[in-house]
């Protein structure tokens, strides 16, 4: 294993950098089309999987959240939603 000047490996930063992006276009779609009824939305993308969390007063809410993502990844076959409806 190389070590860097900064002490971090410039590829999982481009990924780090890369899946930060794609979590703030999921939860941007997200608050489109669940027209702002999920709160507390936060969308975690790791290397396969995507989790949705946050609260929602209907479980159609949820499931809009769902469908935009799927939407818009293609239907990502690891997708976690982790909303809560109270």
């Amino acid at each position: 294993m190389t070590m860097y000047e900064s002490g971090k490996d410039p590829r999982h930063q481009k990924r780090s950098k890369g899946r930060e992006e794609l979590a703030q276009r999921l939860e941007g779609c997200i608050e489109r089309r669940a027209s702002g009824r999920i709160r507390d939305l936060h969308v975690v993308c790791s290397d396969d999987t995507i989790i949705l969390q946050g609260r929602s007063r209907t479980y159609h809410a949820k499931q809009l959240a769902q469908e935009a993502v799927l939407d818009l990844t293609g239907g990502h076959p690891l997708l976690t939603n982790q909303i809560v409806v109270c």
